[in-house]
């Protein structure tokens, strides 16, 4: 796997204080966000250098401290998460980042987009976003009017549905490789309470409140991104993949436990694309 410079730091409060670092999938630790932001933002530099930003989703804003690192111009950044805006904008008056640089929002998503006038941000970021959205494609809509140049945007795809969540044994059984190539979207049931955040759309049953997670096919979003006359090119994670990989390497805890970050990306759990007008 290639070395890659880290932009952010083991001892940076963007890691210290981030509490998603011990999850199989995509973990926030020292390893995978730095080899994520270089192969997501720093390969893709020219879209950000000079260039105004919206994060969609942005958490604690490490992605959007990133995007400044390498040279935006401005960053804005939503989430619906009220405490981990305000984290970010802690992080962000530790790490004195001029405030005429950035600015955060509490937002749904869908609302703050449509109040936006077409072509308001050269860029979009929507990095593990995109899934927690009941309309999918709305947002894809929504996010082609406001980027006037370029959308990134890195998401879990249907097969993320056959390996995790409590139904997911029962959705490996009626899938396959030939299934997942259709353009088709999975929706699975997930709790809206996470660890340091909430799921804005939730409804209640039996006592309990879910939400959904909407997982389309590679097949699906390239259909979505023809149809929104968007240029559309899948970002190859080749440089840090470890090992052959498929979904069905990635079932049991066990095999979750001991795979490799890159592992989602191997086996197409995950995708990434870069996309322009």
């Amino acid at each position: 796997m290639k070395n890659i410079p880290p932009l952010i730091a083991k001892d940076s409060p963007f890691l210290t204080t981030e509490t998603r670092h011990t999850r199989w999938a995509i973990p926030y630790d020292f390893e995978c966000l730095n080899a994520r932001i270089d192969n997501l933002l720093t390969r893709n530099k020219e879209c950000l250098k000079g260039k105004r930003i919206l994060d969609i989703g942005c958490h604690m804003g490490t992605f959007a401290y990133a995007a400044l690192e390498l040279g935006a111009d401005f960053v804005q950044g939503i989430d619906t998460e009220e405490k981990t805006v305000a984290r970010g904008e802690e992080l962000f008056q530790q790490a004195k980042i001029p405030k005429t640089r950035y600015n955060f929002e509490v937002s749904d998503a869908f609302h703050y987009l449509e109040n936006l006038e077409a072509g308001s941000f050269d860029t979009v970021l929507c990095l593990g976003t995109l899934y927690y959205m009941v309309e999918p494609y709305r947002l894809l809509n929504l996010m082609q009017k406001v980027a006037k140049e370029t959308i990134l945007l890195d998401t879990f795809t249907a097969a993320y549905a056959a390996i995790q969540g409590k139904d997911a044994p029962q959705v490996y059984q009626a899938i396959d490789e030939t299934s997942l190539k259709l353009p088709m979207m999975l929706t699975a049931l997930t709790q809206p309470g996470k660890k340091d955040y909430r799921l804005p759309h939730s409804f209640p049953h039996r006592d309990k409140d879910l939400s959904l997670i909407t997982l389309p096919t590679g097949a699906l979003l390239e259909i979505w991104f023809q149809s929104l006359k968007m240029q559309f090119n899948q970002i190859d994670w080749n440089d840090f993949k470890t090992r052959p990989c498929t979904y069905h390497d990635l079932l049991t805890p066990e095999q979750k436990k001991s795979s490799h970050w890159a592992d989602a990306y191997s086996s197409g759990v995950r995708v990434s694309y870069l996309l322009r007008h």
